[in-house]
């Protein structure tokens, strides 16, 4: 099963990754994995830790830069990395990192696609992302399920945890 969880930044996709964790075997292969890897050697280069926080201006700028030079190369990346789990029929394989541009190439690799509804939560983020450029979350993605992240943790997990009974069953 391929499920990939569609909301803004801030919304609770890495939470609800930690949430079904406890419950199923889940691998999380982010397609801007590469991204947070550049982020890491910058900030090793200038001489700061960034401590797995993130600097959503320079990922933002790394992916439309890495996009316009190879627009391929960040989904190629993430095939190649799904490849490593094609014959594991035990593990939830999960994306939460979709943007317009990935949806079609997504769908045909069978992904489910799970919108977050709720708001944003204050991160301990380096810098923001900034959310009018295009490339951030576009609210037409389509999705095939919904669930809510609009109180607290406990509700959010029973949400999942239901949402997942119905994919599972469904």
């Amino acid at each position: 099963m391929k499920l990939c969880l569609l909301a803004p930044s801030g919304y609770g996709k890495s939470t609800a990754i930690e949430i079904l964790k406890k419950k199923y075997k889940i691998k999380n292969i982010k397609i801007a994995d590469p991204l947070y890897e550049l982020q890491e050697e910058f900030y090793k280069k200038i001489g700061r830790e960034c401590n797995n926080k993130q600097d959503g201006e320079l990922l933002q700028f790394l992916g439309v830069k890495i996009r316009k030079e190879n627009p391929s190369y960040l989904l190629d990346t993430f095939s190649n990395k799904l490849n490593d789990y094609k014959d594991d029929i035990n593990t939830i394989i999960t994306n939460d990192d979709c943007r317009t541009m990935d949806y079609e190439y997504l769908k045909k690799l069978g992904f489910k696609f799970i919108k977050i509804n709720g708001f944003k939560r204050d991160r301990d983020d380096i810098t923001q992302a900034n959310p009018k450029l295009t490339i951030e979350w576009q609210n037409e993605i389509p999705c095939d399920y919904e669930v809510d992240n609009i109180n607290d943790l406990d509700e959010y997990e029973n949400n999942l945890n239901m949402l997942m009974e119905e994919i599972l069953n469904g």
